[in-house]
């Protein structure tokens, strides 16, 4: 029998990646379990440290399913919102920062599904029998979240090369121009994008009413079950910690 030339090897070890869901390969409800515990967690927790913590485990979670620099921003973010916490502001100003400083956990996790594709994520919720309209609104939203940063680049650069604002500084003196440049094309291009989905959707059966499939893998292994015990139980002893303290 003759060898396979390395390309060949190549192509077959890149099918069998994209078959996987995400970098480890995990069920998309485990990510939602995950969530879970984090935001039960971040909800209960009061200190900064343990926040902190929770922040850290997050992080490492979303780092480990291939979102490195999401992570590291989310870090970022939280890093930014803790400092702002700390500044002496009246009312509910100082109250929102601290409510937000304790979303950004759970948020962390909850962008590891941006490793996975729609088709993954409907075929999961399928299987628990979550409502069409809710499944449908869950795949919509990530489409949407991944597509509008880009719709945003786009319309940002149109402004500069039409040399409406030549400097960043001109866009902070005229922010009713500002507003106006950016939120028309942008409505303009969610409503194309919204056709183009909905033709999308139906063309892929959308509301088929037996089960769906994809070929994405979907289904729990020990590695599934690692990862959510690790998760959990990492949550639990950073709220204990918060308690005994």
């Amino acid at each position: 029998e003759k060898a396979r030339p390395q390309s060949e090897d190549r192509v077959s070890g890149a099918a069998k990646a994209d078959i996987r869901t995400g970098v480890l390969g995990l069920d998309p409800r485990t990510h939602l379990a995950s969530f879970l515990a984090v935001g039960i967690s971040a909800m209960l927790v009061t200190g900064l440290l343990e926040t902190v913590l929770l922040q850290v485990v997050s992080a490492v979670y979303l780092a480990g399913n291939g979102r490195q620099r999401l992570a590291i921003k989310a870090c970022a973010s939280f890093a930014v919102v803790c400092g702002l916490s700390f500044l002496p502001l009246s009312g509910l100003y100082g109250v929102l920062f601290v409510s937000v400083l304790h979303m950004v956990p759970p948020f962390t996790v909850g962008c590891a599904f941006f490793s996975l594709s729609p088709s993954a994520i409907m075929c999961a919720l399928d299987r628990w029998r979550f409502p069409q309209g809710v499944i449908v609104g869950i795949c919509m939203v990530f489409r949407f979240a991944s597509v509008l940063s880009f719709e945003i680049r786009s319309i940002v650069r149109g402004i500069r090369m039409r040399g409406i604002f030549p400097r960043a500084l001109d866009a902070i003196r005229h922010p009713a121009l500002t507003y106006e440049c950016v939120y028309t094309p942008l409505v303009m291009r969610s409503l194309r994008l919204s056709s183009e989905l909905a033709a999308s959707a139906e063309l892929r059966g959308i509301e088929i009413g037996r089960g769906r499939t994809s070929v994405y893998h979907v289904g729990f292994s020990a590695r599934d079950a690692v990862c959510a015990l690790v998760v959990t139980a990492a949550s639990a002893a950073i709220y204990a910690m918060g308690v005994i303290a």
